[in-house]
């Protein structure tokens, strides 16, 4: 009785943890309970999530509750791997080929230019004017690039939003994700090798190399792998234990044989997203214990803060505020600007990046994992979170705004022309007589939209099959090739614009500058018909609209006509037909 005594009375006087020795199930459940509070009271004040589990995070670590000493967390380390991996999966979900070809120039100017200013602002500011140490200046610069999807990915969720911005911002982050975590491992093996002087240039190029290679290597195997088994009869709660299987193994090879745990995820994501055709499946299933996950993660970041290291470091944190602030959004902007983006993607992309948690404290736990690095992680750790609390708080907010301006939100919904998306479109087709293009468009169908009911050659079949009953050219510059098809969502479809006009046979003999190509399964030929009426309603009858689209550069300015008002309204969402 005296012994448990004295222990209470040293635990009040924060000469002891409160239990000194507990089980790592204890511990876990501890920081579980405590992600699950401080989640709660961060919906209650509408403050992000992240912001209040870190706070949780301090609350029982040493300077408050002080509930067990940080060798006990340390032992939960690797669920903190095992969520660098998630985020990496994450990042290479959103790196899909169908929906990123038609944007490709528009995604890589605004990600490039917004790390090049960013980067290269931070570094000149850490570095010369607050001499920081090249390490700091180096790392914190790269890390400043990040823009972190978490925050923006809950509140497009939250907010049902879909369209150019949103699309642009989540690929944007994907992107921008893959070129920092890249730059970040040369920047990283470069200083190691300056700390320890190794003056072999050679090899501290190909070290990064070679590891990002291996990393690449191992992702991409077990991402394959996983699509084989798919291919069997699986029934739909297998997925969230195989995907749960897939990242261990990816993480614990990664881990163990000194990959990059985050890269080999990222790369198994990619795989997973392009090849996979229960992609939406697999995403799906791991939501129900990705809210966890984070909690483990985000909580442990605070358990790990040093508080006594903000007297020396706030001051640079504050300055990493100011810097980042300013140079995220000229770099954005500057970077739409250059690649001519919509006007919608201008003007409210450079309020959208700032969120930097998840993956900026990825990657300052990475430098823990080495003795050399260590006098500098504390540092580098206090003035990135410095940062994180402001950007995670204002981040959120800016991304919400900027999606309410633009009318994305609650836009999420299948419609009935669902296809009228800038990865369906094609600009500039190069077929000038209806069947060569009927195979042009037909072709483009059926890789964009994943087609797996029937074969490329039966689609082209029974398309051309249904135009030879009778030319589906309806006139004034209008054509809408359709066909019944086995299987598959309710309607696909795709548009193709012509310039220079095609010879279809149109019922006025004029040449056809846009053409529809829909097709719908047997099952749902009810909105077969009304597909076939709003697309007549939608290109036939507004020529101002159709001239705008024929004379477009860029399936990103279709889309962006296809947005406005009048059009929209057009498009009834299914849930309300």
């Amino acid at each position: 009785m005296n012994g448990m005594l004295y222990s209470l009375i040293n635990y009040l006087k924060h000469q002891r943890p409160l239990v000194e020795h507990p089980n790592s199930l204890l511990v876990l459940s501890i920081i579980l309970i405590t992600g699950l509070i401080f989640s709660w009271i961060s919906g209650k004040i509408k403050i992000p999530s992240e912001i209040g589990l870190i706070f949780g995070g301090i609350i029982i670590g040493k300077y408050f509750l002080n509930i067990f000493s940080e060798e006990y967390f340390n032992a939960i380390n690797p669920i903190t791997n095992f969520a660098i991996g998630l985020f990496g999966l994450i990042i290479g979900s959103h790196l899909d080929y169908n929906r990123l070809h038609n944007a490709g120039k528009r995604i890589i100017w605004i990600t490039l230019t917004d790390i090049l200013i960013v980067g290269s602002i931070t570094f000149s500011v850490m570095f010369f004017l607050l001499r920081q140490p090249i390490e700091i200046a180096v790392i914190t610069a790269v890390i400043a690039c990040a823009t972190s999807p978490e925050s923006i990915i809950h509140e497009v969720r939250k907010e049902r939003a879909k369209g150019l911005l949103t699309k642009t911002i989540l690929s944007g982050i994907a992107l921008n994700n893959v070129i920092v975590i890249t730059v970040f491992y040369f920047a990283y093996n470069y200083l190691l090798s300056h700390l320890n002087q190794e003056a072999d240039f050679l090899h501290q190029l190909l070290k990064p190399i070679v590891m990002i290679l291996e990393s690449v290597f191992i992702g991409g195997i077990t991402g394959y792998l996983l699509i084989k088994l798919n291919k069997r009869k699986i029934k739909p709660s297998s997925f969230t234990g195989m995907v749960l299987v897939a990242i261990l193994i990816t993480v614990g090879i990664s881990e163990t044989f000194h990959f990059s745990s985050i890269l080999s995820t990222l790369i198994l994501g990619v795989i997973l997203t392009n090849k996979s055709r229960y992609k939406n499946e697999i995403f799906n299933a791991f939501s129900e214990v990705e809210k966890e996950i984070f909690y483990i993660f985000f909580v442990l970041a605070g358990v790990h803060l040093d508080i006594d290291i903000f007297k020396i470091t706030g001051l640079v944190g504050i300055v990493l505020i100011v810097v980042r602030l300013v140079s995220k959004y000229v770099g954005a902007t500057l970077g739409a600007k250059i690649a001519g983006s919509a006007n919608t993607v201008q003007k409210n992309i450079g309020y959208s990046l700032y969120p930097m948690a998840a993956i900026s404290l990825g990657l300052v736990t990475l430098t823990q994992n080495d003795p050399s690095f260590h006098r500098y992680t504390a540092e580098i750790n206090s003035i990135i979170l410095t940062a994180i609390i402001f950007f995670d708080f204002l981040g959120p907010i800016c991304t919400t705004w900027v999606l309410k301006k633009t009318g994305e939100i609650n836009k999420d919904r299948l419609r009935l022309l669902d296809f009228l998306q800038e990865e369906y479109i094609i600009i500039n087709m190069k077929s000038r007589e209806k069947w060569a293009a009927l195979d042009e468009l037909t072709t483009f169908m059926y890789r964009t939209h994943h087609i797996r009911s029937i074969s490329l050659s039966e689609l082209k079949k029974v398309v051309k099959a249904r135009e030879n009953d009778m030319s589906t050219g309806i006139g004034n510059n209008i054509a809408i090739p359709h066909a019944i098809i086995e299987g598959g969502p309710r309607i696909q479809g795709v548009i193709g614009i012509s310039k220079e006009g095609i010879d279809f046979e149109s019922l006025d003999d004029k040449p056809v500058h846009i053409v529809i190509l829909i097709a719908t399964p047997k099952e749902h030929y009810k909105y077969h018909l009304k597909a076939l009426a709003t697309i007549s309603r939608i290109f036939g009858h507004n020529q101002q609209i159709k001239t705008q689209i024929i004379e477009s550069t860029s399936a990103e300015e279709v889309f962006e006509i296809l947005q406005k008002e009048e059009i929209d309204q057009l498009n009834p969402f299914f849930e309300e037909m």
